[in-house]
């Protein structure tokens, strides 16, 4: 039975090798050259964004350290 099944799997093989890859090959695509991630960004970049990232991530923590000290407080 598994002999008359051979030849199937021998003409269906290169289809699903095929298949794979393109499955696999539109995974593993890069983006395209105006994608903002694809270049670094520098905080001394006037058309850069970083600064303000850096400005905001800092706002979190102050609030996050301030959310956590009333919190304790509110637990004492």
């Amino acid at each position: 039975m598994i002999y008359r099944a051979v030849p199937y799997l021998v003409a269906a093989a290169p289809p699903l090798i095929l298949l794979l890859a393109l499955m696999v090959g539109g995974c593993t695509m890069t983006r395209t050259a105006n994608d903002p991630i694809d270049h670094a960004r520098y905080y001394s970049d006037p058309n850069g964004r970083a600064g303000e990232e850096l400005v905001r991530e800092l706002d979190r923590r102050a609030a996050r350290d301030e959310l956590r000290r009333a919190i304790q407080e509110a637990q004492r």
